[in-house]
């Protein structure tokens, strides 16, 4: 009896409870977040209705108990199927078979109140008062199997149709749970049938509530396999530590008094069951409440370190990012000298790459070569060293030499940085300023934050390869790009020479003509000029020079380029035709960078018209969505009549030595794309086959916020300031 009623007590408060909290916390839509909280209060009254049954000692109590239940009981069904229609988003369509659950409901209560449900209420010797079924209770009993089969069904084929993962195994657990969840309830109608059986599944209906609670409420099941795995082996290991103290208790009651009072023993066994389940959980929080109140100090380093060891992933200097973390630890555990030296594969040793509080004649002369006996210490036991626990246990004949290089170096405490196996790198660590030991705690952070550090060197080395890759890349096609434009500049110069050297072959002989003297001395001298503007032209794109970013008028800088191929682009029957937008405003770029990629686009575009054409620049003002005249960004439209690019090319022409021409390294592109990305900018193309090519590169407008020329300076100082 005890244990009936309070699983009918748990079930109310559990029931309600859950359904509270989708409604108010649920991901789910709003109808299925309220048709669920219907049905979870229908199911709590009615477990509280149980309850009072159970605990009833009169008739009149017992039978208005029972009123109670079935006042709630008819609505299962309906709202049942009402909360699976809404979670399928089926409800309009199938209007016609809620509305006739929710009418046959009606009909119940009419039947309810006028005595056809039940009539009234009876004594069971082993579960108290129950009720007794009316003339009309088996249509009662056919609602609750019919109503609920078809929402199942529905369910089912749900189940089957859906072709997502997610919806699919969410479906498959509200399935489960209401299979057991209306099971468990079928077994309340076995004292109906046969007055001796027990309704023993009906008091823990309630549990069905919880997967599908948590179902709505995240819209995800992807971790209940492990959560239920993981409560069935704890409740097992509950059995397991708690029967043989319940064993204790009756037997120590007993041998005490002689009798064992089973309502007491079973209260015990839920206390104990209780304290089993929350004692793990309030031990840890109660834990770090107190670690925060009594060892606050502690606490702020700790969660210092691990900030710095999640933020030093995003640091890809490795200068930024050594003087970040040597300060970090120097001044979250209040060490004095911190030093760090770094493995340099091209030197072969350990050198110097960040100190605190350490000072040195000469920095980049403090190295360790791999011989070393502390490098081949830490190499072998991959774990820190104590220099004072060397000094009392030594490890070796090296030991001596490993607390001298230790004590040179300042370091109490060095720490291997660790990675694929290989040491890449060493933390030193000197006296704390409160001369303090370092305890456990302490190496096991640091142990940690030198795991973090491994990881961020690396990536910061795999970003400088990047870096340096993408150098080469583009001097390669620099390289290319210059080829092309000395051959096309050769023509260019060669005309003005013939004007020049046929001047001097004729100045002696006519020297005294003072109109051809002047006339030709003036287009000599004007001739040479142009020579002269197009050598400093080759020169400035030829000359490898740093990022400088400077506010432009791209019209300017497209212009100067397509000038400068304008004589090839001729050559090929190719013409130029520029049209550049008035008061366009100026764009922070790199001029020789840029450059650059002009050549790149309109050399491409005059090599795609073998048999001659046209290219039309433009320039304009855009917003992002394209919309003119008004916008954030500079367009700058480069658009030719050849032979196109086929449509399965177009998504591979940036990547690197992708081509399509009979010669070209197939890097202009791809380097163009990287430089306009730089600049804060992005590369779009338009291309029909047969037609022609359009490329539109799009530079924003204003002072970035981090110039080309100092992202990585400006990157590394944030990530030091924070």
């Amino acid at each position: 009896m005890y244990w009936y009623t309070i699983n009918y007590a748990a079930g109310s408060v559990v029931a309600f409870l859950v359904g509270l909290f989708v409604l108010n916390r649920g991901e789910a839509r709003r109808l299925t977040r309220q048709t669920w909280f219907v049905l979870c209060v229908v199911v709590s009254v009615w477990h509280a209705g149980k309850f009072f049954i159970v605990l009833a000692e009169s008739e009149s109590f017992a039978y208005w108990a029972a009123y109670l239940i079935y006042v709630v009981a008819i609505l299962i069904p309906p709202a049942y199927l009402h909360f699976i229609l809404a979670l399928l988003d089926e409800e309009r369509f199938h209007r016609i078979a809620l509305a006739t659950s929710y009418m046959l409901a009606a009909v119940e209560y009419i039947l309810l109140f006028n005595g056809g449900l039940i009539t009234g209420v009876s004594h069971h010797f082993h579960i108290g008062y129950y009720e007794v079924p009316g003339y009309a209770y088996w249509l009662y009993v056919s609602n609750y199997f019919v109503i609920p089969s078809f929402a199942i069904l529905r369910l089912s084929i749900a189940f089957v149709r859906t072709e997502s993962a997610v919806k699919k195994n969410q479906l498959k657990y509200v399935v489960y749970s209401s299979l057991i969840g209306f099971i468990a309830g079928v077994t309340s109608f076995l004292p109906i049938i046969e007055p001796t059986l027990s309704p023993f599944g009906a008091p823990v209906v309630y549990f069905y509530t919880l997967p599908i609670t948590y179902a709505i409420a995240r819209y995800r099941l992807l971790d209940i396999d492990v959560v239920i795995k993981k409560s069935v082996i704890y409740a097992v290991l509950l059995l397991v530590l708690l029967l043989p103290c319940f064993g204790i208790v009756m037997l120590g009651q007993k041998l005490a008094f002689g009798f064992v009072n089973y309502d007491f023993s079973i209260s015990t066994l839920v206390l104990f069951i209780i304290v089993a389940f929350f004692f793990p959980k309030l031990r840890f929080r109660t834990e770090e409440a107190l670690e925060r109140v009594l060892f606050r100090k502690r606490i702020d380093y700790r969660d210092t370190l691990l900030r710095s060891s999640q933020d030093m992933v995003s640091i890809v200097d490795i200068k930024a990012l050594s003087n970040n973390l040597v300060r970090t630890v120097g001044k979250s555990l209040g060490i004095e000298r911190v030093s760090l030296l770094l493995n340099n594969d091209a030197q072969g040793n350990y050198g110097l790459e960040a100190t605190v509080g350490l000072e040195f004649d000469r920095p980049q002369a403090v190295f360790l070569s791999r011989g070393s006996p502390l490098i081949q210490l830490l190499q072998r036991r991959k774990e820190p060293i104590v220099k004072e626990e060397l000094e009392w246990v030594p490890v070796g004949p090296e030991t001596p030499q490993t607390v001298e290089t230790m004590a040179k170096l300042e370091a109490e405490i060095s720490l291997p940085i660790v990675s694929k196996e290989k040491l890449i790198g060493i933390l030193n660590l000197g006296h704390k300023e409160d001369k303090t030991i370092y305890s456990n705690e302490d190496l096991e952070l640091l142990s940690t934050l030198t795991n973090q550090a491994a990881i961020a060197i690396e990536n910061a080395r795999l970003y400088e390869n990047l870096k340096q890759s993408q150098d080469t890349l583009r001097r390669a096609d620099r390289l290319s790009s210059l080829g092309l434009l000395t051959a096309g500049l050769a023509h260019e110069i060669r005309n003005p020479l013939v004007a020049i050297r046929t001047f001097t072959q004729l100045l002696p002989e006519r020297y005294d003509d003072a109109e051809f003297r002047e006339g030709f001395q003036g287009l000599a001298l004007k001739e040479v000029d142009r020579i002269c503007g197009l050598v400093n032209d080759l020169l400035s794109f030829a000359r490898p020079s740093k990022p400088n970013v400077a506010p432009e008028n791209v019209s300017d800088v497209v212009d100067n380029i397509s000038r400068i191929l304008e004589t090839q682009a001729k050559e090929k029957g190719v013409g130029i035709a520029r049209e550049f937008g008035e008061n366009l405003p100026k764009v922070w770029i790199d001029r020789e960078q840029m450059k650059q990629v002009f050549m790149n686009l309109i050399l491409n575009a005059i090599q795609a018209m073998k048999e001659g054409g046209s290219i039309s620049i433009a320039t304009r003002c855009i917003d992002r969505n394209g919309a003119e005249p008004a916008g954030k960004f500079v367009q700058i439209e480069i658009r030719d009549t050849g032979i196109g690019i086929p449509e399965e090319s177009l998504q591979h022409i940036f990547d690197p030595f992708f081509t399509s021409k009979d010669e070209g390294s197939g890097l202009g592109l791809a380097v163009s794309h990287q430089i306009v990305q730089e600049h804060g900018g992005f590369v779009t193309v338009e291309s029909t086959v047969g037609k022609g090519t359009a490329f539109f590169v799009h530079v924003p407008v204003g002072r970035p916020s981090r110039p080309a020329t100092n992202r990585r300076a400006r990157l590394n100082e944030a990530n030091l300031n924070h």
